[in-house]
């Protein structure tokens, strides 16, 4: 395959943190000041909530070590804070622990835990973990090489994601896969597509 994993922490990390209004406090006073590039005053606020248990704030703060904002650039402190978000259900995170683990940031490389995380994130919905995942399946990297399940992914993955730069990349790696399938096998892909439905992890 010409596509490696995409990874993104720096560009998903921070979006479903700051994606919903959350009630007038400290947390939502630390997605105002990432906002407005505070990012050490960010840091400060969701430190305390991060060590409560909160998972946005462990998420958010994990982006800020990945990142290198208002803090010590970090890939290991990063990882743990995503890891203890993604244990909580927060796909993003799982995402991110997923790409830490395909690329060897701030823990050592293992493909089968970049796919089992992936596959937790994927199982939600996210495009870019069914991208990754897919990925995976094609090339038999920490999972069972299978192009059936690979081609479901990616189309999962396309329908997903909007125009640009990595819907082009699926429809690459679905034109690499679907040569060699057999149209009984691209039938079984689409089948299994169809019948696929997010899995929201409760909290």
């Amino acid at each position: 395959m010409r596509f490696g994993i995409r990874s993104l922490l720096g560009a998903l990390a921070i979006a479903a943190a700051l994606g919903a209004p959350a009630a007038a406090g400290p947390l939502e006073d630390a997605n105002d000041a990432y906002r407005e590039k505070a990012y050490a005053k960010a840091a400060e606020l969701w430190r305390p909530l991060a060590e409560k248990g909160d998972a946005e704030a462990q998420y958010s703060l994990g982006t800020l070590y990945a990142e290198g904002k208002g803090v010590e650039q970090n890939d290991a402190t990063a990882f743990v804070w995503f890891q203890r978000a993604a244990n909580q259900g927060i796909a993003a995170a799982q995402y991110n622990v997923g790409a830490s683990y395909a690329t060897g940031a701030g823990i050592g490389k293992s493909d089968v835990d970049a796919a089992r995380w992936f596959r937790r994130a994927a199982d939600q919905g996210m495009a870019f973990a069914q991208l990754n995942l897919g990925l995976l399946y094609a090339a038999g990297n920490g999972v069972p090489q299978d192009d059936v399940e690979a081609y479901k992914w990616l189309e999962l993955a396309f329908s997903g994601l909007p125009p640009g730069g990595p819907r082009m990349d699926v429809a690459r790696a679905m034109t690499d896969v679907s040569a060699k399938m057999t149209r009984d096998q691209l039938i079984e892909a689409k089948q299994r597509q169809r019948a696929w439905q997010a899995k929201p992890e409760v909290k």
